[in-house]
């Protein structure tokens, strides 16, 4: 199970999944519009260090952070988390919700029907 990540973690997770290592200055560049001083910025990597869902590797007086886990292991875990903490783990209900209150398009809804229809297929459905 992995640790939980603050909202602000998660922007940084963002930024270490799309290029790493990065040091902490790096970050701290690719964040400038969150406004985060690099002081804020290393409290995210060090509680983020701590809760093991980034590495760090220092070399000379730089520290270099990576991910400590995939993107797609975290959007699982998240949606499990929201799915049973929303909706006491009914997808049933969480799918109603959503077309109920017209939050899904209409490409949205035939995705959805079609990834039903083939999911005994063994068919993958490509994200367009």
């Amino acid at each position: 199970m992995l640790n939980r990540v603050s909202e602000s973690e998660h922007i940084v997770m963002e930024v270490l999944w799309q290029e790493s290592p990065l040091t902490s200055l790096e970050i701290c560049e690719r964040l400038k519009d969150q406004g985060w001083n690099e002081k804020t910025v290393k409290t995210f990597l060090n509680r983020m260090v701590k809760k093991k869902v980034i590495n760090f590797k220092k070399e000379g007086r730089r520290y270099w952070y990576s991910p400590a886990i995939k993107r797609a292991a975290f959007i699982q875990q998240e949606s499990k988390g929201f799915l049973n903490k929303m909706f006491n783990g009914d997808v049933k209900q969480l799918l109603a919700t959503f077309v109920q209150n017209k939050q899904l398009s209409k490409q949205e809804l035939d995705y959805l029907k079609e990834l039903i229809s083939q999911e005994g297929d063994g068919k993958e459905i490509k994200d367009e």
